[in-house]
């Protein structure tokens, strides 16, 4: 029920629906030195299947951890039934108050910081592609996996819904990748795309990104990062000029 990512990454992913194309709604496991670590819970839509890919995968124990992007459903809304309101869950949230967006025993990451969570060192990235403020992107320092809400995501098809990007004939289609970010980043028709693409260019070498793993998207492998960003910048292009500003 899980799809590996890199040694210590496994993805576990839902969709939505949209008339025959699909969105997904992922979390991720990690398996760090002193627990496992879920990245995002994934939404309540599809608690009892995501409750039950984290039982097997964690032989019914359940996470060590939990961190959140940001505190919305699509992200947030499992934190409970995975056993992130008790003690023995750590649970870190990115919010400059978490307790007033309904967390009140989280841990506070702080955007631009860095935490050490069950012996794994991760650092937490202001992103340049979100759609809720007090949102952060998360790098894990020992895979090198990049964990984004909610850019770099992509609609797929029925039947797609586990590949890696590597399992797409030629990547992650290009089509799909403008689509999503068209529909789910609207604020994108109204921001210089070279800004953007400066920002991210800085993300890339301050670390080092053996892996993408969006929330709302199929996985990017590292051989083919460069290729998605490609086909991400030329999203945003269009966006932007499909929406000139008089």
């Amino acid at each position: 029920m899980t799809v590996q990512v890199t040694d210590r990454v496994e993805w576990i992913n839902q969709c939505y629906d949209h008339e025959g194309s699909h969105e997904h709604v992922s979390l991720y496991l990690l398996r760090a030195p002193d627990g496992t670590v879920l990245i995002d819970s994934g939404s309540f839509y599809h608690r009892e299947a995501i409750a039950e890919a984290v039982d097997e995968a964690t032989d019914g124990e359940g996470p060590d951890a939990i961190i959140l992007s940001h505190s919305d459903y699509p992200h947030a809304a499992n934190v409970s039934p995975l056993g992130g309101d008790t003690a023995d869950v750590d649970l870190v949230a990115s919010s400059a108050s978490p307790a007033q967006q309904g967390l009140p025993d989280a841990r506070k990451c702080d955007i631009g910081g860095s935490l050490t969570v069950q012996g794994r060192a991760f650092s937490f990235i202001d992103p340049p592609l979100a759609d809720r403020s007090h949102t952060t992107w998360i790098y894990d320092h020992g895979d090198g996996v990049l964990f984004t809400a909610d850019g770099f995501g992509n609609y797929h098809d029925p039947g797609q819904c586990d590949y890696l990007s590597g399992d797409f004939p030629d990547v992650t289609p290009a089509e799909r990748i403008y689509e999503y970010h068209r529909d789910n980043l609207v604020w994108l028709r109204y921001v210089a795309p070279e800004k953007v693409d400066r920002t991210l260019d800085d993300i890339f070498a301050e670390y080092d990104v053996n892996a993408v793993a969006p929330i709302h998207g199929n996985p990017i492998e590292g051989d083919d990062v460069d290729t998605y960003r490609e086909r991400l910048r030329e999203a945003m292009e269009r966006i932007a000029s499909e929406h000139v500003v008089a």
